[in-house]
């Protein structure tokens, strides 16, 4: 007897503890739900492309907005004449980015492309210029004010580079298929069929911090489109668990409010309606999400104190016994950030990666990993070729690094370069600029010596985009600077939802 009271009086009080963690958090974890599954998408051209206006918003958010380069290249020839792009479009300055003029697509009614890539032609240089965008390949003739459809509509090009031969280019499709394509027939590709690396080519430690940012934005587990899938599922679970869950509980008040005011509802009704609440909220949500929300969760909280942790983070090495299947590379699916071809070797490529660079000597079927000495190139987020010299933009707090022309291997540069580097171009007088948070170039000789840095006027526009506007909801920061803290007891409270839950559905399943 006693020991089925003491069952009881556990059970009201996880009842409690599951109900009052659920009342207390269910409005935030909605909101982080929902931004969180806007965000995991932000491909979607109207995250970029629909706008609210900067008079509505706090600073932190209109100064994020404005920024709004990725994409940075000059023209040797005329240094004045430069090119800036990211995902809100594509603009040209010839008075050295003092002011920018927004390029023309011609013949597309839509009038608004998202670009990530900005190639000179092979042949012709600046004279003509290739463009990876989200609706295919475009071209400029007139160094970057008007462009115009030139083929694969329809295809997300996140990368271009020059071939082996002259006329001739390498492109990859939403970071996943590499095409060779010939700059006369620019709608008609050759798609590669390439093998993966060897187990033995991989990197055999990576920082908690890789893979922790991986998990959280949904690349950290299977191939993409697995991983984004369970992100997903956790991302609008959570909006459905805080909203039924809401619901389970504000039902029967709302029926006592109407019985004591004379409105009746039918007795069969409340059951089927809380029954159907209970099993959509418990077996249904709650048990498919439990496990992607709770390493969500949990990287959530290393991923707002990375100011605090990033580079503790950086020295925690894991090996590889403990990647998940995603590191182990068997697809290149959502792995290919950059490609990049040798003048005169057509069989030889090398592909960069968030996990390293890899080179191939034979079109694509043997893979080895790339070092600077014995160091081991850690991710290659942006490859650029000027004449025999290769420059590699390193992530997240990863090298730079530049192989000369003399061959003689690659080199790490200095760690007062830009760390997140996202394009590199090249400057007058031989000189190479690094775009760093796509507003600082730092600028570096031949040697890879630092020789200065230029802050870049961005382009205007008008509006703030949804993304950030939903990026500094997600965080709490349009709100409050320190809201990181407030985040962290809501992700304590979404754990105890999590185990609280299990532990119900687990003893109601067994009544």
């Amino acid at each position: 007897m006693f020991s089925t009271h003491t069952r009881w009086y556990r059970r009201i009080t996880l009842l409690k503890l599951h109900k009052w963690a659920g009342l207390i958090s269910a409005v935030w974890l909605c909101v982080l739900g929902a931004t969180g599954f806007l965000l995991d998408h932000k491909e979607w051209r109207w995250i970029w492309f629909s706008t609210v206006p900067e008079r509505l918003m706090p600073g932190s958010v209109r100064s994020l907005s404005r920024t709004v380069i990725q994409i940075f290249q000059v023209n040797p020839n005329r240094p004045m004449h430069q090119v800036a792009a990211g995902s809100r479009g594509l603009w040209v300055t010839e008075d050295g980015a003092k002011s920018w003029q927004r390029t023309q697509l011609v013949g597309d009614k839509d009038g608004h492309l998202q670009v990530f890539a900005v190639e000179p032609d092979p042949e012709r240089g600046w004279d003509r210029l290739w463009i990876g965008t989200d609706n295919g390949i475009w071209v400029s003739a007139d160094g970057g004010k008007t462009v115009v459809k030139a083929g694969m509509e329809a295809q997300r090009i996140t990368a271009l580079s020059a071939g082996a031969s002259h006329g001739e280019l390498y492109g990859v499709t939403d970071r996943s298929r590499v095409f060779q394509l010939l700059t006369g027939r620019p709608d008609d590709p050759l798609w590669l069929r390439l093998e993966t690396p060897p187990n033995d080519a991989l990197p055999h430690q990576m920082s908690l911090r890789r893979l922790i940012i991986d998990l959280h934005v949904g690349r950290g587990l299977f191939a993409e489109g697995l991983s984004l899938l369970l992100n997903d599922l956790a991302g609008l679970g959570l909006c459905a668990l805080a909203l039924s869950g809401v619901c389970y509980w504000g039902f029967p008040k709302y029926w006592r409010h109407r019985r004591r005011h004379g409105g009746q509802i039918h007795v069969e009704t409340k059951r089927t309606t809380l029954i159907w609440l209970f099993r959509f909220h418990s077996p249904l949500i709650g048990l498919y999400a439990a496990l992607p929300l709770l390493y969500l969760v949990i990287t959530g909280i290393f991923f707002g104190h990375s100011k605090e942790l990033g580079e503790w983070l950086r020295r925690v090495q894991v090996p590889s016994i403990f990647y998940p299947p995603v590191y182990h590379l068997n697809v290149w699916d959502g792995w290919i950030e950059a490609v990049i071809g040798y003048p005169g070797q057509p069989e030889k490529l090398s592909i960069g990666t968030r996990v390293g660079l890899f080179t191939s000597e034979d079109g694509g079927r043997t893979w080895s990993a790339e070092h600077a000495g014995a160091e081991r190139i850690a991710a290659a987020r942006r490859l650029r070729r000027f004449g025999d010299s290769l420059y590699i933009g390193g992530w997240m707090g990863i090298n730079n690094y530049m192989k000369p022309q003399d061959g003689a291997g690659w080199l790490t540069l200095s760690d007062k370069h830009a760390h997140m580097t996202s394009d590199i171009t090249r400057l007058e007088d031989g000189q190479i600029g690094w775009l760093h948070h796509g507003k600082t170039v730092v600028m570096t000789d031949r040697s890879g010596q630092v020789r200065g840095q230029i802050e870049l006027t961005q382009p205007v526009e008008d509006g703030v985009p949804w993304y950030y506007v939903l990026r500094q909801l997600h965080d709490g920061l349009i709100f409050w600077q320190h809201w990181k803290w407030l985040n962290d007891l809501f992700a304590v409270l979404a754990i105890t939802l999590v185990v609280t839950g299990l532990i119900r559905w687990w003893r109601v399943k067994w009544l």
